[in-house]
């Protein structure tokens, strides 16, 4: 039996779903700075990510768990037009993921095969 986390699930999927704009985050251009996470899925959960700044660069930020034969990836499109992934993972993970120096985070999502 899987711990008892229903309450605090948050959603997780393969599409990815209307992104936030990061309005919070100072100097982040509110109209790009977009993330995602996927909506519910039995093997896979997920906090609310964000998109911070730190030492100079612009990441995307969360924290997954999988279990069973779930394999999940975190993923950042970047300003300059980079993309950047960091995975597979198939156990609980606090990944940040940096886009380059002088870019900031245009998207990011989670990906996963069941």
């Amino acid at each position: 039996m899987h711990r008892n986390t229903r309450s605090k699930r948050l959603g997780i999927a393969a599409c990815l779903l209307a992104g936030f704009a990061a309005a919070g985050v100072v100097a982040a251009p509110a109209a790009e700075a977009q993330s995602a996470s996927p909506a519910r899925v039995e093997s896979l959960n997920c906090s609310t990510p964000t998109i911070g700044f730190l030492n100079g660069q612009w990441y995307y930020g969360i924290s997954c768990d999988a279990w069973g034969t779930t394999k999940w990836w975190v993923n950042v499109n970047c300003s300059d037009g980079s993309f950047r992934t960091d995975g597979p993972h198939t156990t609980f993970l606090n990944v940040m993921l940096y886009c380059p120096p002088n870019t900031t985070v245009t998207k990011g999502w989670v990906s996963y095969t069941p």
